[in-house]
């Protein structure tokens, strides 16, 4: 019997698109194999191709089928853990992306590293949160949560059904961080080893019957003063634009393509993002509060009155003539709305 999805589904992180993906039901009366019902091939046209594949083992409960894995394919009595065929060098930043074929539920199902002493079988015929429960491994949880040493902490949104989880490893700086539908988390650890001789794994678990994890991206790149200068330009997006267009530079940042993924966004998701230019116009000087503190019934602050009194403020400068003219960047229109969260 396949699991039934949480019910705080609505509250997960929107698909990567709006493709269609298998119904629990779907998945259930599905004679053949699952990865069959999903024709969406959405971000795979943006690596350079898969490095490396899963690692098949005989006795696992888990079928790999090409890029793709099965977890539990007939039902589940515990954990999977599936690793990839190949450590990651030492000398190299990795970069991988997965998408999440099925509605995820259950126990755990966890994404991220591991040594070759993680023991593959070692729950088997238990369900726990495998990746992270000592210091052989790392994990990010669909439930939002990171792991290390037996410790869960917040970390993200939760996710599900269309996701894209990347995983980005910098093994020179012992480095790890996880991206969610191509936008960065931020780093989660930095205690990998970074010793030559401890061999790392991509992992991969699953206590969910019948869960299904594509792997879609997979690519590594020798960590040279070209890669660190791509690294420092990705966090400008105009310069990074104007690279772009210079045909001498196409090849290169096609490698480099993970440091500055192109997103994009389902229906679903962009209904929910926030519009920041209309956001920053509530932050005058008499509601910057701290992070922590609300208004009570007792302030003495027209906040009708008081709403837009900086609007005017955002939208224009002044040039080096004088006149107004409105504002070019983004982080100008916020300045006002990043000064009342500090």
């Amino acid at each position: 019997m396949l699991p039934l999805p949480s019910i705080d589904q609505d509250l997960r992180c929107p698909g990567f698109c709006d493709c269609r993906f298998p119904s629990c039901i779907d998945v259930a009366n599905h004679k053949g194999n699952i990865p069959d019902l999903v024709t969406c091939r959405c971000g795979e046209d943006s690596g350079n191709g898969l490095e490396w594949q899963w690692h098949h083992t005989e006795d696992s409960d888990a079928q790999v089928i090409g890029r793709d894995i099965v977890f539990h394919p007939t039902y589940s009595q515990g954990t999977a853990i599936v690793r990839g065929e190949q450590p990651l060098q030492q000398d190299k930043v990795h970069f991988w992306e997965m998408r999440i074929i099925t509605v995820l539920a259950g126990t755990d199902v966890m994404f991220g590293i591991g040594t070759d002493n993680v023991n593959l079988k070692q729950f088997k015929f238990h369900f726990v949160s495998a990746l992270g429960t000592n210091a052989q491994s790392w994990g990010y949880s669909y439930n939002g949560k990171i792991q290390h040493c037996g410790e869960q902490l917040p970390y993200g949104q939760k996710f599900s059904q269309g996701c894209l989880v990347g995983i980005y490893l910098d093994r020179t700086r012992g480095h790890l961080e996880f991206f969610l539908n191509r936008r960065s988390l931020g780093v989660a650890y930095t205690n990998i080893p970074t010793d030559p001789h401890v061999k790392i794994y991509p992992m991969v678990c699953s206590t969910a019957a019948k869960s299904v994890i594509r792997l879609i991206n997979s690519t590594s790149q020798a960590a040279t003063l070209q890669l660190r200068a791509f690294e420092s330009l990705a966090k400008q997006p105009q310069k990074l634009d104007e690279l772009r267009q210079m045909p001498g530079l196409k090849r290169i940042m096609q490698s480099y393509w993970f440091l500055a993924p192109p997103v994009r966004y389902s229906r679903c998701s962009t209904n929910l993002d926030l519009d920041l230019c209309d956001e920053a116009v509530l932050s005058s000087s008499k509601l910057r509060l701290g992070r922590k503190q609300k208004y009570r019934e007792t302030d003495d602050v027209n906040i009708d009155e008081d709403l837009y009194a900086n609007a005017h403020k955002i939208p224009v400068r002044r040039n080096d003539s004088g006149d107004e003219e409105y504002v070019s960047s983004i982080h100008e229109f916020c300045d006002e709305y990043f000064h009342y969260l500090l």
